[in-house]
Parts: C-alpha cells; sequence; structure tokens
C-alpha cells in the first residue's frame, strides 16, 4: 500500500514541471511582444515627434478639380511618417490657377510652390518661357491622370436642339457666320477662361489651327469666336466647373437668353452627374477627335531634399491606392482606364479617339491672340454729319447718314463690357470756331449717363441722324481727337479714334490730308501706341488719302457701300490687334512731309 501511494507521488511533479513551463513560455512570449509593441509603438511616437519637430515639407500647387483628391492622397502620405535622409516628409496641397503658379515660378526662389500638377502640360511649356522659371521646373514624365474633353449642354435643353444629335462637331461652338450651327437654334457658348483652363486653352488653340494661322481673313475669325463666347471664370477649390453649374440652372434676369453649352473635362461631367443624379448632363465627344487633359507631377525646387520628399510623394501617386482613387473621383489613370461610372447620355468607358496635343508654340500664340482681342478698347469715335452725308449711297438707296447710323447701331452691339467709349460729331464750325461738337466724353460703354447707359445714349443719337448744311473739317478733326485720346491714354487698353465720314474734306481754312500724315507721323509713339481706324462711307470721298492716315498710326481704312459690310469690318478690325503692330500694310507708308 505505501509502495503504491509513493508510486503514484513521484508520478506528480512531472506534470507540475511541464505546467510550470508552460506558463514560463506564455509568460516569455507576452513580454517580449509587450517590447516589440512598446518598440513600435516608441518608434511611432518617436517618428510623429520628429515629424513634429524637423520635417521636410513639400508644397504642392494643383489644379482645382483634382484639388480633393491630392489632398485625401497627401494626408495618406503623412500619415506614413516617411523618412527622407533621415527626415520626416511631409506634404502641402493647395488649388492653384496655371497662370498664379507661372507668375510665382517666374520669380525663381521663392516662389512658394515646390510641386505643381497643373491640368495639361502646356501651362509648363508657357511657364519655361520664363529663365528663371525654367531653372526650377523638373518635368520627370509623370502622369498622374487624365481626363477627355467634352461638349456638354442640359439634357432639357439638348432635348429641343435636334444638331445635338448622336455626332457633334467642333464646330457647333462656333458661330454660323464662321462655319457654326444656324443662328436659329440661340446657342450661347460658355467657354473656361483660356488663362486658367487647359479645356479652353484646348478649345482656342483648336479653332486658331482650324481657321488657320496666318491671313486677316484667319485673325478676323478667331476674333469673331472670341468675341462670340461668354467666358467664365475657374471653378472654386474642388466645387463643381462653373460652366457646368451655370447649364443646370435657368439664366438670371437681365441675362442674354439662350441655349447655353460648354467644353469641359469628362471627369467634371462624372462629378456633375454624381450630385444631380436627377438632372445628368448631355454630353458628346467631338466627332472629330478630342484633347484630354494630362496632370503632370512636375518637381519646383532647386533644393534637393525637397526635391527627394517630392519624389517620395510621386510614389503614392503612382501607387495602386492612388490610381484607384483618382479613377473613383472621376479621372482616367495614365494608361485611360476608366472608373465605373454609368455609360449614359453620352459617358464612355473607351477611350474615344484623341487629337495630337497641341505643341509648345501653338500654346504661346493662341494666349497672346485672345489676350490681345480680349483687351479693353479706349475709342473716342468721330461721326461725320456735314451736309454731304445726305446723299444717298446710290441711286435709290439709302443717304449715308443713314447707313452711318446702322453702322453705328451694329458695331456697339458688338463691343464688349470692357469698351470704354467717347463720341465727337463733326462738320464746320459746329461747335462756335471748333468743327467738332462733344456728345459724350471716353467712359466705360455700360456706365450711366445721365438716365441711360453710355451705349443706350450713342444708340439714340445715331438713330437721331441729324445731318447740318455745312462742310467737313474731317482732317482738322482727326489731329484733335489723336491729340485728345494721347493725353488722357490709358496704359492696358487698345487706344483708338474710330472715324465714321463720307471721307471728304470741303472745310475752308482746313488742313490738307498731307499735313495730317506729317502730324501724326510726328505724333506717334510706339510706347503709347493709339491707332487710327477710318470706315469710309461710300465712293466720294478721298480714300487712299484716308489709307495714308490709318497707317501713319498703324491703323486701317475700310470703305463701305453696305451696312451688312460692317460686322466683317469690325471683326477684321479686332482681328488686326492679333499682329499688330506687325500686321501687313495695305498701303506704302508716307515718308516725305507736305
Amino acid at each position: 500500500m505505501t509502495g503504491r501511494h509513493t508510486g503514484r507521488a513521484r508520478a506528480h511533479p512531472p506534470r507540475r514541471r511541464r505546467w510550470r513551463s508552460t506558463v514560463l513560455l506564455v509568460l516569455l512570449a507576452a513580454g517580449i511582444a509587450a517590447a516589440v509593441l512598446g518598440a513600435l509603438a516608441g518608434r511611432d511616437v518617436m517618428s510623429w515627434a520628429r515629424c513634429r519637430a524637423h520635417p521636410v515639407v513639400v508644397r504642392v500647387a494643383v489644379s482645382g478639380e483634382i484639388e480633393p483628391a491630392i489632398q485625401r492622397l497627401g494626408r495618406f502620405f503623412n500619415s506614413e511618417h516617411q523618412l527622407v535622409r533621415g527626415r520626416c516628409a511631409q506634404v502641402t496641397v493647395r488649388a492653384a490657377s496655371p497662370a498664379g503658379v507661372t507668375a510665382a515660378l517666374a520669380r525663381g526662389a521663392g516662389s512658394g510652390v515646390d510641386a505643381w500638377i497643373p491640368d495639361s502640360a502646356l501651362w509648363l511649356d508657357i511657364a519655361r518661357s520664363s529663365p528663371a522659371a525654367a531653372r526650377l521646373i523638373h518635368p520627370g514624365g509623370m502622369i498622374v491622370a487624365r481626363s477627355p474633353l467634352m461638349i456638354a449642354m442640359s439634357r432639357r435643353v439638348a432635348a429641343g436642339v435636334p444638331a445635338f444629335g448622336t455626332s457633334v462637331s467642333w464646330k457647333f461652338l462656333l458661330p454660323q457666320t464662321v462655319g457654326g450651327p444656324p443662328q436659329a437654334l440661340g446657342l450661347r457658348v460658355q467657354l473656361p477662361d483660356p488663362t486658367h483652363s487647359a479645356a479652353g486653352l484646348a478649345t482656342l488653340i483648336h479653332f486658331r489651327r482650324h481657321f488657320g494661322y496666318g491671313g486677316r481673313h484667319a485673325r478676323a475669325q478667331l476674333a469673331r469666336f472670341i468675341l462670340s463666347v461668354q467666358v467664365v471664370p475657374p471653378a472654386r477649390t474642388g466645387g463643381p466647373a462653373p460652366s457646368l453649374a451655370a447649364l443646370a440652372r435657368p439664366a438670371p434676369p437681365g441675362a442674354a437668353p439662350g441655349n447655353r453649352v460648354t467644353v469641359t473635362s469628362e471627369q467634371s461631367v462624372v462629378k456633375f452627374d454624381r450630385s444631380h443624379p436627377g438632372e445628368p448632363l448631355a454630353v458628346r465627344y467631338p466627332a472629330e477627335g478630342t484633347y484630354q487633359l494630362t496632370y503632370p507631377y512636375v518637381l519646383a525646387t532647386a533644393d534637393r531634399l525637397t526635391q527627394a520628399a517630392a519624389q517620395a510623394f510621386g510614389t503614392v501617386l503612382r501607387s495602386a491606392y492612388g490610381s484607384a482613387y483618382l479613377r473613383y473621383e472621376g479621372f482616367r489613370t495614365t494608361a485611360g482606364q476608366a472608373g465605373a461610372w454609368p455609360a449614359s447620355y453620352g459617358l464612355a468607358r473607351r477611350t474615344p479617339h484623341l487629337l495630337p496635343q497641341p505643341g509648345p508654340a501653338q500654346a504661346g500664340q493662341a494666349l497672346r491672340a485672345w489676350l490681345r482681342v480680349q483687351l479693353g478698347t479706349r475709342v473716342l469715335a468721330l461721326n461725320d454729319v456735314s451736309s454731304v452725308m445726305a446723299n444717298p449711297v446710290g441711286p435709290g438707296g439709302p443717304t449715308l447718314e443713314q447707313v452711318l447710323s446702322r453702322t453705328a447701331v451694329r458695331s456697339l452691339a458688338r463691343f464688349p463690357a470692357n469698351t470704354q467709349i467717347g463720341v465727337w460729331a463733326f462738320a464746320s464750325h459746329l461747335h462756335g470756331s471748333l468743327p467738332y461738337k462733344q456728345i459724350m466724353p471716353v467712359g466705360p460703354i455700360q456706365s450711366p449717363f445721365g438716365l441711360v447707359t453710355r451705349r443706350m445714349r450713342i444708340q439714340r443719337f445715331a438713330a437721331a441722324g441729324t445731318t447740318v448744311p455745312a462742310g467737313a473739317a474731317l482732317y482738322g478733326t482727326i489731329l484733335a481727337a489723336y491729340k485728345t485720346l494721347a493725353a488722357s491714354y490709358q496704359p492696358g487698353y487698345v487706344n483708338a479714334v474710330i472715324v465714321l465720314t463720307a471721307g471728304v474734306e470741303n472745310a475752308p481754312g482746313d488742313i490738307s490730308g498731307a499735313r495730317l500724315v506729317h502730324e501724326l507721323s510726328q505724333l506717334y509713339d510706339r510706347r503709347q501706341r493709339i491707332q487710327i481706324i477710318v470706315i469710309m462711307l461710300g465712293q466720294a470721298g478721298n480714300f487712299p488719302v484716308l489709307q495714308q492716315v490709318a497707317a501713319a498710326t498703324h491703323g486701317k481704312a475700310y470703305q463701305v457701300t453696305q451696312p451688312g459690310q460692317v460686322g466683317s469690318i469690325f471683326y477684321h478690325a479686332f482681328g488686326r490687334r492679333i499682329c499688330a503692330p506687325n500686321c501687313p500694310a495695305g498701303t506704302p507708308r508716307p515718308s516725305a512731309p507736305p
């Protein structure tokens, strides 16, 4: 008995020892795990502290529509606490217009931009025209996303415009007079500002290429397109494109009526449709092919450490996570892969036919043309009210004064809102000893003048059409007007004297045409250019002399026999801004004084 009990007692200690060993191993493992976790936590705390204390901050400027997506990827990158040469890399992201970034980079060091994601590589070419910016910009060939351009209308409006069918051409955006759809459709083209939007810039480049690069006819057609569109300012940060927002709401009181149409990016359409599920847009990829926005990621700093941190952020932009999130936001990948958006009302997941991307020189030339045509105008208009204006243009036709009235009314309807205008009437001794009388001093065309606007006051003056039984001191009046405008010259405008006349000089004692040409040649200042634009009505005047008068100021003289010619002359005059002051001369410049 005693032996048996002793054997059992001896059997227990090994089991207890095994149990104790297991407990010790578990405790040891727990201790090691706790130590490892503590070390990791400590490293994270140290990493967070290092990021707080001495981060390398990359300031990233981006195009407005892609800013929300890049902000999200920037927050993800910052949460990773990546080290670059022993320093924590962090990014800040802000929306910025290409014009603003270009101006900042032109200042060189201290631009406030270390990396840039514009909506097109075209802006890089424009920015690098500045030597300081060219030294900073380091394009690495990386594209963050892509988005083709589309023509868009409200679905409700498009349903009533049969021309907006399954196939829509770029010409849908043109006025009828230069190959666009019938004016009866009442289209109002809203163009994103080409100085801020690659969508607007690509459209402008396309039509400049369409019309041709040389010749006064091509310049006039481009000017006609530029002056026909309503310019839409850039979008707010992360908000819908203003041109798309305007499509979905009724026109405000007082706005020009019409069926609004715009050009925009595919991504903007996707985003708009998501936020307006009850009223998605009707969109079409242009039938000839389209352009696409490419979002390049470029470094814009000379600091090597900041460059390394910016390159580290680039790995996140290139990552599978980055591409997936950009697709979710409505962009295509670098390879053209689309997101899972509905293929309705014109959207397509397959890549549309793409036109060749414009070259660097085309972007700069198109922007210069746009800015010159859009530049404000300061005009002093001289209206001939002498007795010769009562003569008919031709047998049984309207009088010269009637043609002048129609000319003035049609021209006023075309002048943009940033015009400043003044009006003189002239004949001979019209205001005491002066051959001219001021009807209105130069001022903003939309500003009040009495109880009406200046535009309305001039229209009423033109409609009154009163002539006086007197000759015309044409040449003396032109010289006086030129001196008056020169005395009040304003930079930032195209300053011009516009002469609406029969072209007859028959006032005793007035200066000669040759004397006027000589005086103007002496007064003309290339630093403060003032052009003389002459519109001669009928055939009674001395047109060759008026051509010399205009040429003395790098201006132009036109001859009108029918009111229908006014539109062509108006757009040719605006088209001349594109080439001024080096436009081909219509007549030889005079060289000898009288």
